[in-house]
């Protein structure tokens, strides 16, 4: 792999690599390079593959290369995001439209998906786990971005890096929920900032350490050592947990200009000046911290907020979803049931008007019991459902 680019990487295969010893493990996909402006994952994938031989693992390690038009060209999409794309009706069209009619972005979903799903068919009963590897506009620590089920949390927080919850929520489409709806475990590892080469450094580490959890190579190699060593000292001070609070948008022609300066997990004080939106000042709706604030042309949103979890909401949260006690949030103002769809639970949660100082512990409680946003239902009130999870 020695003096080969990430664009040539992107180029030349989309099957990056695969190590297996035909020893008993799980099924791991790593897929880098989603966005073409990101070229710091393919980087760390293609030197973890160069250290691992196919003794040195367990189960079946698989490297994936995302959107290879777009790393050839270091540009984010050539038109659409692909990782928005990840939805059913998206997925569905493409068993009824010729490849011939793809866009260039629907035509590289069109081949990672048949890579994935090729390998989850491969081995359908075995533990499966996907890492997704991107990088940010903004500098600042690396985090990971955890789809919310118990077994996706705890392999996040076998990291040293902040994990954050509820993105998935706030976005349409990403890869991380498509696998975690199908219950897998899934993680987004951010490494930090698109041109820092310590970003590739702080991924690699991340796959060390990830792999290791997962039981795919020994966690007494000297590699997974380094690798807690640096994600600790990359991520030290900042809160292990948070909870996405707020999600800034920013709507196709919109003129928006982040102020210069920020960083992830900045703190954010309420009213404090971020950004100007078409010609106007745009301040926090909240204390927080500071998460993937916009500077780069492309993207729908402007800048995330988030809050810390403590690791008793953490605690609390697993031994309630694992007792199945979920029908006491049928006790809780707005709340009602729609039974049960096939693959999840739902309930509807309506915001009146007179209690709407009720409604941020009431979204809490859903998400306690992981329950997700999946749409709104008219006027203050939405539908959430609750997936099943594999242990």
């Amino acid at each position: 792999m020695q003096g080969t680019t990430p664009s040539d990487i992107g180029l030349a295969q989309r099957v990056l690599g695969v190590r297996h010893s035909g020893r008993r493990g799980p099924l791991v996909l790593v897929v880098v390079g989603q966005h073409g402006n990101e070229p710091r994952g393919v980087e760390a994938l293609a030197r973890l593959l160069a250290a691992l031989g196919p003794d040195d693992v367990a189960g079946r390690l698989v490297g994936l290369v995302g959107n290879r038009a777009a790393l050839a060209r270091g540009v984010r999409h050539q038109g659409q995001d692909l990782n928005r794309l990840w939805t059913a009706e998206e997925l569905a069209a493409l068993e009824v439209r010729p490849p011939a009619e793809d866009t260039p972005d629907r035509a590289e979903l069109r081949e990672l998906h048949a890579a994935i799903a090729a390998e989850l068919a491969a081995q359908p009963a075995r533990d499966v786990a996907l890492i997704d590897l991107h990088s940010t506009s903004a500098g600042g620590a690396g985090f990971t971005v955890v789809a919310d089920s118990v077994p996706s949390r705890l392999l996040a927080r076998a990291l040293p890096l902040p994990a954050v919850l509820g993105l998935e929520e706030r976005l349409s489409g990403p890869l991380l929920t498509w696998m975690a709806d199908q219950g897998f475990k899934a993680v987004v590892l951010e490494g930090g900032q698109h041109s820092d080469p310590t970003t590739t450094r702080t991924c690699l580490a991340g796959l060390w350490v990830l792999l290791a959890r997962l039981g795919v190579v020994s966690p007494a190699r000297a590699e997974v050592c380094e690798a807690r060593a640096h994600l600790a000292r990359v991520s030290e001070g900042l809160p292990r947990v948070m909870d996405l609070s707020y999600v800034h948008p920013v709507a196709a022609g919109d003129t928006y200009v982040m102020e210069p300066g920020w960083r992830n997990f900045m703190r954010v004080r309420r009213d404090q000046s971020l950004a100007l939106q078409n010609g106007e000042l745009v301040q926090a709706p909240l204390d927080g911290y500071m998460l993937m604030p916009l500077y780069q042309g492309l993207g729908a949103e402007g800048y995330f907020l988030c809050r810390p979890v403590s690791t008793l909401w953490l605690t609390a949260s697993r031994w309630l979803r694992r007792l199945r006690l979920e029908w006491v949030l049928l006790l809780l103002p707005g709340v009602r049931g729609l039974g049960q769809e096939p693959g999840e639970r739902g309930v509807l949660h309506r915001v009146c008007r007179s209690r709407r100082r009720l409604a941020g512990p009431v979204v809490a409680a859903l998400h306690l019991f992981g329950f997700r946003k999946r749409e709104v239902s008219g006027l203050d009130s939405a539908l959430w459902a609750q997936k099943p999870q594999r242990r």
